[in-house]
Order: C-alpha cells, then structure tokens, then sequence
C-alpha cells in the first residue's frame, strides 16, 4: 500500500466553520493563529485525550511571513502517521479550490506524568508532613524511575539532605526508617501476621535491606523496608 493511501484524510469543515462564523461562507480567512487551533484540534480528536494534565499539545509558530490564507472549499486535514504520535507531528492543511494552497502545522505532543515535589525547603533531619508535599505534572521523558508520584507514602519520613522547595523528593533523599528510630517488625508465620518493635541500625528506604534490633530479644535482624518506621522480616 502506498504512503498516500495510508494517510488518512479527514474533514474539520464544521469545526472551522464555527471559528469563522464572522467570515463570509464563500471566502473564510485562515490566520497562522487559527490553522495552529485547528491543527492542535485535529490531533487531539485523534488521539482522544480530554485530560489536558496528561497530555500537552501545542503548535510551534508558524512563519510571520506567511500571509492570512482564504479558502472557499471546507479544509482538509491529512497526517502522514497515525497515534500513537511521537512528540512531534506534522499536520497538513490544504484548500482544494481554485487557491490551491497547503500549509504544515507542526504540533508538538508532550505526555506528562505527577511527581511529587516539595512546598517549601526541607532541612537535613526534617519530618515530612502532608503540608511539605505536593503534585505537580512533569514531561514524561524528564521523569526518572526515583521519581515518586504518591506523597502518602513519604509522610512521617525524614530528609536525609537539604531538598529546595519545587525540587522532587527523590527515595534516596530520605529515611523511611532512620537510625536509632524505633520501627515496627512484622512477620508472617503460618498465616499469621506477627507485630514486635526494635531499633533501627541504619537509615533504610522502601525495598531497602536494614539491620533492626529487637527490643524484646536483643537479636539483630535483617529486615527490608517496606514503609515508614516500619520493616519485614522472613521466618
């Protein structure tokens, strides 16, 4: 099959003419500014995102030389690939009168994700509290596998560093369970759930292995992280 064949062509002739119901029907002017809308428009039809926090779209400018184009004939709409789009698309209008013109949008697709940042500057040795945190949308390409999207999870944990306010709280950034800290042990032994307490050792994050002392025994355990001031061990 063809390159031509494979690009799909759809008309937008009703949604450009309610943007241009001040334009006479037998002549409608494009301005750069208005092929942009309709060219961010076509793609998000295309790819049917209504949630503007999880994917960004946006035109990249086209030439100030480019004069207002006029049109007597619906425009047409073709794209030489098809969803899911890489981060940039190219978009042809075309008028198929006697104007015979065609101009490219290049849109530009930006899938965002939620990281979790600070609010305010956070000191060494300082507990996190829910006021600390909050959610922002980030470019999912700039987002690393550190980067964490729940702040529940990090609540009653401590920074390990200095982190400045809009900067992510990375894992590696703070304690979960921090040393000399007292922490709940817990265990599963034939279908039941075992709670003791100790003292932690060492710092420690999620998944992370950490030496606890238990309080009852005194025996040191290896136990791993699995939330805050809290740790399993196997039996």
């Amino acid at each position: 099959m063809s390159l031509l064949k494979k690009v799909r062509r759809y008309s937008v002739f009703y949604f450009v003419a309610s943007l241009c119901l001040a334009t006479p029907l037998h002549a409608k002017v494009f301005s750069k500014d208005l092929l942009q809308e309709i060219a961010v428009s076509y793609v998000a039809n295309q790819i049917n995102t209504n949630d503007s926090d999880k994917t960004q779209l946006s035109a990249l400018p086209l030439d100030s030389r480019i004069p207002d184009r006029i049109c007597k004939s619906p425009l047409e709409l073709t794209s030489a690939s098809e969803p899911p789009f890489n981060r940039q698309v190219t978009i042809q209008a075309k008028c198929q009168d006697e104007q015979a013109w065609a101009q490219y949008v290049h849109v530009r697709v930006v899938e965002m994700a939620p990281v979790v940042v600070a609010n305010a500057n956070l000191a060494r040795g300082e507990v996190i509290t829910k006021s600390h945190l909050s959610i922002q949308m980030k470019p999912s390409h700039f987002v690393r596998v550190q980067y964490l999207d729940n702040p529940d999870m990090l609540i009653g944990s401590r920074s390990k560093r200095n982190i400045r306010s809009g900067m992510p709280v990375l894992l590696n950034q703070i304690c979960m369970v921090c040393k000399g800290d007292s922490v709940n042990i817990y265990a599963n032994l034939r279908g039941l759930r075992i709670k003791t307490t100790g003292i932690a050792l060492e710092d420690g994050t999620l998944g992370e292995q950490v030496q606890i002392k238990n309080k009852k025994s005194g025996k040191i355990l290896n136990a791993r992280v699995d939330g805050v001031e809290s740790v399993q061990v196997n039996i």
